[in-house]
């Protein structure tokens, strides 16, 4: 048994299941605001991702126009940081230009990280762990390549603090201290509520210890859920903690079927057919058919059941470039995305726009062939490209193009509202970093700089996440599905459900192999695991394995699929595809744990192919069409056989209803048609 943090509380714990926590979260929150006002109750997620869910799940116990007090550890200590610390707190992206730039010249002492630093991913991928460690906030004591990590990492924090700066990662560490110290009161609450309790690391923990300290305190843990904390630590969280009372609340039978099916990938569980709601399993040829499958289902679901798009999800198990293309392939559909961690920085048409300006400013001279992004040159005035060049601030000049360029007038005209909403947000970020060169002392002031910045950031878009959450809304949610726990959607699809992904290999580390990072006591995450603490882990035991470290992120990756179906109320739908789309041609297994739910949950049932709802399929299906029809007419010439056209102009019909709403873009597919006609009759050829 590992050390014990005492609390002075009680502590809740739920079974497994989004309607269970918010049920408990909602009594308890009803007993605490009894005899208070809702202000002075602090109600405290695990994940900012999830602060919008609570603050709607306990709106409805405020009384009149009072609202509750929801906030996340991370965004709460950022609140105590402000109110305390003059130092500014680094973004995202300027803590990767600035982690990049500080490791550019380093000389490594230890040999593994000599030859490292000689592959092109080194720093980014030595940046993820020090930001980890940090998050963590660990002491590597034991493994050499560690303790030199250690060693940077704290060199980092000194040039931070030297110029009043500090990163994300070091906040709740600081506001731990600042809470710890009496003379220091910047909290004004009476009680705090901790729900997703089960999801609070060590660091977390002392934080909650020292905020609750004098005050009434409630925690709710939700049992076999924890997926953020299990990946840095193994056991149930009642491992690591201890309150003075403990109370267990029963369980009662899923009500709905994908409740059921979430149930039976978090414990293993079979129960009775709730008979209420769908789980449907969607099966494509390649990973794009798989997405279309999932377009066309979306579109019909809103059709026929009359579902927003805000009300369906897709919970993916990687976060960073998954998630973007997914929304690229939503959105090439016509189906509106949005997603609390991806900010879509990499491929957003207003910021290659505004490095064509900052390239042509820095000088072709002045810039980094090799990683600039390859761009057009900009629509610039000899008169305008004089006057920013002459302007003695950076953010000033560029927000002084967009005006003149009319950026936003084009965003808003050009793009569907949801979209022109992330557009304006990162024209947004790309002026905070110019107005961050301005203003610190870290770089210089160029447009050279700029452009290396911006560059950075357009580059790493894809692969990272932002460590707070976007509060946007307005289409299908894509995200992983951490930032998807807890909440309820109508509608969930949980896409490439194969072997490969689920379990997949544990994805440890991108700077150390495998093998090394199991030798490795001190690692920030589940890398060294003994049997008994999978067992006392996880409740599931699907995957046998010699090497409890692979069983352990095995059973890890089956909870994962548990939590994301758990955010389905009504509908839930598992895809995968069979084959990769190489030369190869190489076949892909389900899932061991879809294979297994096919078997023992009679309530899984195979999609039927999804009729034409989305202008890409039609647009695919006609043309293709086409191609077959003419080929059967050349069959049947050749070879005396006997086609239906009466089938052909059927299938027409099927998509002309939705081609005639199409506008302009009907139009195009129909001129499409008549080519492939004519190329077939000979009237055109190809050059």
């Amino acid at each position: 048994m590992t050390e014990q943090r005492p609390f002075n509380g009680t502590l809740f714990e739920v079974p497994f299941g989004s309607e269970a926590v918010q049920s408990a979260a909602i009594e308890q929150y009803r007993d605490l605001v009894a005899d208070r006002d809702p202000e002075n109750v602090l109600v405290l997620t695990g994940s900012p991702t999830s602060m919008m869910t609570f603050r709607e799940v306990l709106g409805d116990e405020c009384p009149g126009a009072a609202v509750p007090y929801v906030t996340s550890v991370i965004v709460h200590a950022t609140d105590v940081i402000n109110r305390t610390d003059d130092r500014a707190i680094l973004s995202d992206a300027i803590r990767r230009e600035l982690i990049h730039r500080f490791l550019a010249d380093r000389e490594w002492d230890h040999e593994y990280f000599q030859r490292a630093s000689e592959q092109e991913s080194f720093i980014s991928d030595i940046a993820d762990l020090l930001e980890t460690a940090t998050w963590q906030d660990v002491t590597f004591d034991t493994t050499p390549e560690l303790q030199e990590v250690a060693t940077v990492r704290d060199e980092f924090h000194a040039w931070l603090d030297a110029n009043d700066h500090l990163e994300r990662g070091q906040m709740i560490s600081d506001a731990t201290d600042i809470l710890a110290d009496s003379a220091e009161d910047v909290v004004d609450v009476d009680a705090v509520l901790a729900i997703e309790f089960e999801e609070f690391v060590e660091a977390d923990r002392r934080y909650l210890q020292n905020l609750a300290d004098g005050r009434d305190l409630v925690c709710i843990a939700e049992t076999d859920a924890s997926i953020r904390r299990t990946w840095t630590e193994t056991g149930p969280v009642t491992d690591h903690v201890s309150f003075t009372d403990h109370e267990m609340v029963d369980a009662t039978p899923p009500a709905t079927r994908p409740a059921a099916t979430a149930t039976y990938f978090a414990r293993d569980e079979v129960t009775t057919d709730p008979d209420t709601g769908d789980v449907q399993v969607l099966v494509a040829e390649t990973a794009d058919d798989e997405l279309e499958r999932i377009a066309d289902e979306i579109e019909q679901i809103r059709d026929q059941h009359d579902v927003a798009y805000a009300d369906m999800a897709v919970a993916l198990k990687y976060s960073g470039e998954a998630v973007i293309e997914v929304m690229q392939a939503l959105e090439q559909a016509g189906i509106p995305t949005e997603s609390a961690t991806v900010i879509g920085f990499g491929d957003d048409p207003a910021i290659r726009e505004l490095l064509q300006v900052v390239y042509a400013l820095a000088g072709e001279s002045n810039l980094d062939s090799e990683a600039a992004v390859t761009v057009e040159d900009p629509d610039l005035t000899d008169e305008l490209r004089t006057a920013l060049a002459e302007m003695d601030h950076l953010g000033e000049a560029i927000r002084r193009w967009a005006s003149e360029s009319g950026l936003k007038e084009r965003i808003a005209a050009d793009t569907a509202p949801l979209t022109a909403r992330t557009r304006f947000g990162n024209v947004r970020r790309a002026f905070n970093m110019a107005g961050f060169l301005e203003d610190t002392e870290f770089m210089e002031a160029t447009w050279a700089s700029l452009a290396e910045m911006l560059t950075r950031a357009h580059e790493y878009a894809p692969q990272q996440n932002q460590t707070s959450a976007i509060e946007r809304d307005g289409g299908v949610r894509v995200d992983h599905v951490r930032a998807l726990k807890n909440g309820s959607f109508r509608v969930v699809f949980i896409p490439q459900v194969t072997d490969e992904r689920y379990p997949g290999q544990p994805q440890l580390s991108s700077l150390f192999p495998l093998e090394r990072v199991t030798r490795m006591p001190d690692y920030p995450g589940v890398s060294r695991v003994e049997a008994d603490a999978v067992t006392a882990t996880f409740a599931t035991d699907s995957t046998a394995s010699s090497r409890p470290v692979r069983q352990y992120h095995a059973e890890h990756a089956r909870r994962l699929l548990a939590v994301g179906a758990a955010s389905a109320t009504d509908r839930l739908y598992v895809s995968l595809h069979t084959h990769e789309d190489t030369a190869l041609d190489e076949r892909v297994q389900p899932s061991r744990f879809l294979a297994d739910a096919y078997r023992e949950c009679p309530w899984l049932t195979d999609a039927a192919e999804a009729p034409i709802n989305t202008e890409l399929a039609a647009e695919k299906f006609l043309l293709s069409r086409v191609d077959k029809a003419l080929a059967d007419v050349r069959r049947a010439n050749s070879q005396d056989v006997t086609i239906s056209l009466d089938d052909i102009e059927t299938d027409f019909a099927e998509i002309q209803a939705l081609l005639a709403d199409s506008g302009e873009r009907g139009e195009q597919l129909r001129d499409a048609l008549h080519a492939r006609l004519d190329f077939a009759a000979g009237r055109v050829r190809r050059e």
